[in-house]
């Protein structure tokens, strides 16, 4: 069979642009450090990527619901302990208060006084905006001093109560969900359980402590030892879903490494082999490019034009 020469143009032709084609395709890997650009390039490897991809998403969802956690649960613990505090200094002031040696306890009243602002105060904490122990009632302060107690010795609680019972819930992992906070009600007040009131034992210490009532001031060292119990636990709580959250920080940060290096491996660029195979294919077009013209004429050549 007569090979012709618009044949062996076609195969010239076809020969040149497939080089072409694959030296552009190197170009762009080691232009934008990528081996697949596009899913045409290596559809299976880009499939799994795609679903790295998605695995990442996810878990960085879980990541931000983990850090809001961490920063409320962190407030929390902080208040907490500011509190833990404080109630041992209200045990020192009444076990001194307690004692028949201690005549004059106006001064230790005054004192009880600003340690009852100052809780009140850290029980009022704001956080990023929001009331840390008002439950759901995030706008709006969840304690509020009782101006009739003060003013006219009426037998209601010193410091009202205005959040909820509300929970912040925050999902961490696909399985697991995570209260974020306690509210007011189950820190400071669990008079009606087997804990105190602890706003309401403190202005009550410091009534004693202004009539020089030694014997009711003693009666109310196993009150304080109650406040103090009570805030431990809540402490721990606290404590205990903030060990939970980090875990699951720390696992999906190590994740994230492993995923991010399996994506890599599918879709970046080696760029040494790159390189050695773009020289080669550079090599192998001058190579057809010098082959063709002994084949088609010069002029088709010319206008395909050097590398």
């Amino acid at each position: 069979m007569r090979i012709t020469d618009s044949f062996r143009f076609r195969v010239v032709t076809e020969n040149l642009n497939r080089s072409r084609e694959r030296l552009t395709d190197l170009q762009e890997q080691l232009a934008s450090g990528k081996r697949i650009n596009r899913p045409s390039d290596d559809p299976e490897a880009s499939s799994n990527a795609m679903k790295l991809r998605s695995i990442l998403e996810t878990n960085f969802q879980f990541q931000e619901n983990i850090q809001d956690g961490i920063t409320q649960l962190t407030a929390q613990e902080e208040a907490l302990n500011q509190v833990y505090e404080i109630l041992a200094q209200v045990k020192e002031i009444t076990l001194e208060g307690a004692s028949d040696s201690v005549t004059i306890k106006s001064s230790l009243a005054q004192q009880l006084e600003l340690i009852l602002d100052n809780i009140l105060e850290i029980a009022n904490t704001k956080f990023n905006g929001k009331y840390i122990f008002g439950g759901t009632e995030t706008l709006n302060k969840p304690f509020a001093l009782n101006e009739n107690v003060i003013k006219f010795d009426v037998d209601e609680p010193v410091v009202d109560y205005r959040g909820n019972l509300g929970k912040w819930n925050r999902q961490i992992n696909e399985n697991t969900t995570v209260e974020v906070n306690l509210n007011g009600k189950e820190v400071f007040d669990q008079a009606a359980g087997d804990g105190v009131n602890i706003f309401q034992m403190i202005y009550d210490i410091k009534r004693l402590m202004e009539q020089e009532d030694t014997k009711g001031v003693n009666a109310k060292i196993e009150d304080v030892d109650k406040g103090i119990e009570q805030i431990l636990k809540s402490f721990l709580k606290v404590g205990t879903r903030k060990q939970l959250v980090l875990f699951n920080d720390d696992r999906f940060m190590t994740q994230n490494i492993q995923v991010r290096a399996s994506m890599s491996n599918l879709e970046d660029t080696d760029f040494g082999e790159a390189f050695i195979a773009f020289k080669a294919e550079e090599n192998a077009l001058n190579s057809a490019l010098s082959a063709g013209a002994r084949v088609i004429s010069p002029s088709l050549i010319d206008f395909l034009g050097p590398v």
